[in-house]
């Protein structure tokens, strides 16, 4: 039996700099030397790819498909199309195991690229002499919509796929209405609001909102938004948030108050407690995680009636953000509003920020929703 598990300090290969890669091991505990190699690479040499959360996905992708080499007899050198076809198929017609629901099509893509990856990097190393993947060219459909770069494209309109993955229509964000921002947020207790807050107000996802650091917060200022530096990010990489000043007054207040409160309760109960440097905390006085986090929006959303992840939040401030930006571009000529959005997000691909035009597109109450009325909705 597979087990997947991750590198620390304690646990780690000789000599390797950096916890949280994940390494998967066989039934008598030994490292499944071609997974390791390639998840060791990736997280130590590809460049490109420096979050954490994507090594997880790569380490659950390859986690998953070692299991199916298990369960069906297969050797992992000795795989060929239809062995992965077999495999994306199991995915496109049953359950998830961890979730018992249908696999999204984006899951399942997302799984046979990362084989794809895998057996090409295994190629490249000598492991194997083929990589069981096909891409090919197709031509696309005319009457479809270019993509935001179509202009510079010089493929003559063909593009290169793997032919293992299944079609599949991407699904564009959806922001929050102010009203439905007040619903989720009518019961919340003080932490639980100024969560929402920071992420409706800076765009911040669940992990950097919980890796918030009282140091990093001014005491005191006039202006009106306040940059503030974050260093638990999705790459890794420190960016700059800007809240609004209020925002950042109000959360001095709690940690004033509420949050005080907590501490003194935790160092009653133990005397070798030390308070966190993180700004939101537990009842019992440990930093709030991101999965915390993301239950917590989830049980308000819910109870509010109002279907939306935690990450709605962040599509919310880019829509609203991008048509403020847009509307200041109209007097300020050297304004680029989506390059501007790009820095605020933290997006390392301009593409990836350029789906909030398309929401602009599309979604006429997007386009009418401003800044000022989010941080109306958050008074």
């Amino acid at each position: 039996m597979v087990d997947l598990v991750f590198t620390t300090d304690a646990f780690a290969p000789h000599g390797f700099p950096r916890p949280g890669v994940p390494m998967l091991l066989d039934q008598e505990m030994r490292l499944i030397e071609p997974a390791c190699g390639w998840l060791l690479h990736v997280a130590l040499v590809r460049g490109r790819t420096r979050s954490r959360e994507t090594w997880r996905t790569y380490g659950e992708a390859l986690y998953d498909w070692w299991q199916t080499l298990e369960a069906n007899g297969w050797a992992w050198n000795e795989i060929g199309v239809a062995e992965i076809a077999a495999y994306r198929d199991r995915m496109l017609h049953g359950l998830s195991d961890h979730t018992g629901r249908p696999f999204a099509r984006s899951t399942i893509n997302g799984r046979v690229r990362t084989l794809a990856l895998f057996y090409r990097w295994c190629v490249s190393a000598g492991m194997i002499e083929r990589a069981p993947s096909a891409v090919s060219e197709v031509a696309l459909f005319r009457g479809r919509q270019g993509g935001f770069f179509a202009h510079i494209d010089a493929s003559a309109g063909r593009q290169a796929v793997n032919e293992m993955t299944v079609r599949h229509r991407p699904i564009l964000p959806r922001p929050l209405s102010p009203a439905a921002l007040r619903r989720v947020m009518a019961r919340m207790g003080m932490r639980d609001r100024l969560i929402i807050e920071w992420a409706v107000a800076t765009g911040i996802r669940r992990k950097e909102v919980a890796g918030l650091r009282r140091s990093a917060l001014p005491r005191s200022g006039a202006d009106s938004l306040t940059a503030i530096t974050i260093h638990t990010t999705k790459g890794g990489k420190a960016r700059l948030i800007y809240p609004p000043r209020s925002l950042v007054d109000r959360t001095q207040a709690y940690m004033r108050e509420e949050r005080a409160v907590v501490v003194r309760r935790a160092q009653r109960r133990r005397a070798d407690y030390v308070e966190p440097d993180a700004v939101f905390l537990t009842d019992a006085g440990l930093a709030v995680s991101p999965r915390r986090v993301g239950a917590m929006f989830a049980a308000a959303a819910s109870a509010a009636g109002v279907h939306a992840s935690f990450h709605a939040l962040r599509h919310t401030f880019a829509t609203a953000m991008l048509r403020f930006l847009q509307r200041r571009a109209e007097h300020e000529r050297e304004l680029n509003p989506l390059l501007a959005l790009q820095v605020l997000l933290g997006h390392a691909d301009l593409a990836t920020t350029a789906i909030y035009l398309r929401v602009l597109a599309t979604d006429l109450t997007s386009m009418e929703a401003s800044v000022d009325e989010l941080y109306e909705a958050l008074l």
